[in-house]
């Protein structure tokens, strides 16, 4: 199901596919059965519906014995449910009870409906697994997370081995629906069956590349059964639309003054290359005027090779110091945005800099890196803030704003992430391999990471790039955020198509941005 993020300004931007979590969809079928969809009726829909896509892909396939791997659950009830109806088409599916008999009412009662049409057997002989043109996986489902067993392993690595062309049903088995986590030997599906809305652990990585095609198949769930249940005050989509809808206006009478000034607290002595990229990303997403205010020696390093930018300088030492509030505050004034953090180093020092900066700044407030570090002891600061805040956390800094530990926020990083938003109302980036961008009340996940921004001046890059369009569009936090992710994922993208990934830096990337944005226009 598509839906549309309606801006502040009433303008619908297309492009987002709801998704639902694990716990979203398990209250979506729980309210069907209360309102008059039974759990029996969703599984025979379902049954139905992966039928369905069996007979396409054994009509273009021309099979008439696709082998069903059906577990004991649920998931398999659905392969049981889809083996009946297939027969009665004039197939002749292999119904393989890998897991033993089904255990749970509804796949016990499919069971017995089952036609001697159907074969059945409990032996998923590695013949039988490697022979066949199409295997269809109905082990697990949803609820499977963890590692597959020692007594099952043989069986899926028969299924690794296998040519088949591969059917998964709702989600590959071995992959975990909750957060894109896989076990060893996770099936790699060519078509994966999902019923009703796509599971946010389906989109992210690694089990993205397990999923192969996705097709999205109704089952008769009543539209509208989630309104009021609190598992849905999150709402949770897939960005797959078009950047260009997302782009700032650029009227052709414009100047410098009308696209914003970006005021950037970033850099030191150390981390002065941070300081740069944030700037220039900045430049090349289209802010007017670009500010840095930094230390005299990240300044002095980073002034000849940037002339584009204007430089405040605001301290001699290592990092900047509390005492550069007045001239912060000073630069405040004429700024359309602010971003700090990138390279500003982490002390006592920054600590309050940053502090003082959140209670200050009237302007939008984009808070990256060390300043996301330095915030993490003051964070009850931004119950204080008086303008929007966005915070671009990746996994171990958004554990730290939270409380917890990487693996609790991967285990679980859409739900943390909202969270923290909701408590703070602020707008949070979760970088990793797919970035998350969330307000608490709307999350959306961007596909658009790559191995090519497994390096140092990525984060600062996406900074840089946000706190431009802010400055540009200073009450779209949101769509600021899914746009800065798009330009720089696409850029690293499009230069990984002539040349390899593990020698793109963060310079190359820069240059590519402009070209990113043309092709967005178009």
């Amino acid at each position: 199901m598509r839906s549309a993020l309606v801006t502040d300004g009433g303008k619908a931007i297309g492009g987002l596919m709801e998704i639902y979590s694990l716990p979203q969809m398990l209250r979506a079928e729980k309210r069907s059965d209360e309102i008059g969809v039974s759990l029996s009726e969703l599984m025979d829909n379902a049954g139905k519906a992966l039928a369905d896509e069996i007979e396409r892909e054994c009509v273009r396939l021309s099979v008439s014995e696709p082998v069903i791997l059906a577990g004991k659950g649920n998931n398999g009830g659905d392969g049981i449910v889809a083996a009946e109806i297939l027969s009665k088409r004039g197939f002749k599916p292999v119904l393989v009870l890998c897991c033993g008999k089904p255990s749970t009412e509804l796949a016990i009662a499919a069971m017995k409906r089952l036609s001697e049409g159907v074969e059945v057997t409990e032996k998923a002989s590695e013949e039988l697994i490697c022979s066949a043109r199409v295997l269809v996986d109905c082990i697990f489902g949803t609820g499977f997370r963890g590692e597959i067993s020692e007594e099952l392993r043989p069986l899926f690595s028969d299924i690794e081995k296998s040519p088949a062309f591969m059917i998964s049903c709702d989600i590959p088995s071995g992959a975990n629906a909750r957060n894109g986590e896989v076990s060893e030997l996770a099936v790699r599906a060519d078509l994966t069956v999902t019923m009703h809305r796509g599971k946010l652990g389906m989109y992210l990585s690694p089990a993205r590349y397990h999923c192969g095609e996705i097709r999205v198949c109704y089952i008769g769930i009543p539209e509208g059964a989630e309104k009021g249940c609190e598992e849905f005050e999150n709402h949770i989509s897939l960005f797959d639309g078009s950047a260009s809808e997302l782009l700032p206006e650029r009227p052709e009478w414009g100047h410098k003054g009308t696209f914003g000034r970006a005021l950037c607290i970033c850099g030191s002595s150390r981390y002065f290359g941070a300081a740069k990229m944030s700037c220039e990303a900045a430049l090349r997403t289209g802010a007017g005027l670009v500010e840095l205010l930094s230390t005299d020696k990240c300044i002095d390093i980073t002034a000849p090779a940037s002339p584009e930018c204007i430089y405040t300088r605001a301290g001699s030492g290592e990092t900047l110091m509390a005492s550069a509030l007045p001239i912060i505050e000073d630069r405040l004034r004429g700024a359309s945005a602010v971003l700090v953090g990138c390279g500003l180093g982490c002390n006592t020092q920054t600590e309050e800099l940053v502090k003082r900066l959140v209670e200050m700044s009237e302007v939008p407030l984009v808070i990256d890196a060390d300043g996301i570090n330095s915030l993490c002891v003051n964070i009850d600061v931004l119950l204080k803030k008086k303008t929007e805040v966005i915070l671009t956390p990746h996994p171990a800094e958004l554990a730290r704003l939270c409380g917890v530990s990487v693996c609790d926020v991967m285990s679980d990083r859409v739900r943390y992430a909202a969270e923290l938003a909701e408590k703070y109302r602020v707008t949070v980036v979760s970088k990793s391999a797919e970035t998350i961008v969330t307000n608490g009340a709307r999350s959306v996940v961007v596909q658009t990471g790559s191995t090519t921004l497994s390096k140092g001046g990525s984060g600062d890059m996406l900074a840089g790039a946000l706190v431009s369009l802010t400055a540009q569009r200073p009450d779209k936090p949101l769509e600021n955020s899914i746009l800065a992710a798009l330009i720089i994922g696409e850029s690293a993208r499009a230069l990984s198509e002539v040349m390899s990934p593990r020698g793109i830096i963060a310079r190359d990337i820069l240059r590519q941005i402009p070209l990113t944005l043309k092709k967005f226009e178009a």
